[in-house]
């Protein structure tokens, strides 16, 4: 059989090869994943200052094409870690339970590692 060819009557019919590979490529990249979702929880927190992936930027995820510093979100089930700098308008436990207890619809009850990897005075 040859090769369909982006003018081939098939490919005319369900697209090129490839397509749908793309498409789904495309419809993935346009809905947040997340990782992304769970960055732009914390990043609303207002004693939240930044992301921070750690000294070696080791806390963050993988995305198509980019990497997302300060989220470390795997596999469903496990820890989700989270690296922030914080403001000190507050206690720092108190934000970070407030972060976990935000976080825990996201996450489907997996456990929420926050590491505060530095504070800045108001």
């Amino acid at each position: 059989m040859p090769p369909e060819t982006p003018r081939s009557p098939a490919a005319v019919v369900t697209g090129s090869p490839g397509a749908a590979e793309v498409a789904a490529q495309r419809r993935r990249e346009s809905e947040p994943s997340r990782a992304e979702l769970v960055a732009e929880v914390v990043r609303a927190h207002p004693s939240v200052v930044r992301l921070d992936g750690g000294t070696f930027g080791t806390v963050a995820t993988w995305l198509p094409g980019r990497r997302l510093v300060g989220v470390h979100v795997g596999d469903p089930g496990d820890p989700v870690e989270i690296g922030v700098v914080l403001t000190l308008d507050r206690p720092i436990p108190a934000t970070v339970a407030a972060l976990r207890a935000t976080l825990a619809p996201l996450v489907d009850g997996a456990p929420v590692d926050v590491t505060v990897a530095d504070v800045e005075v108001p």
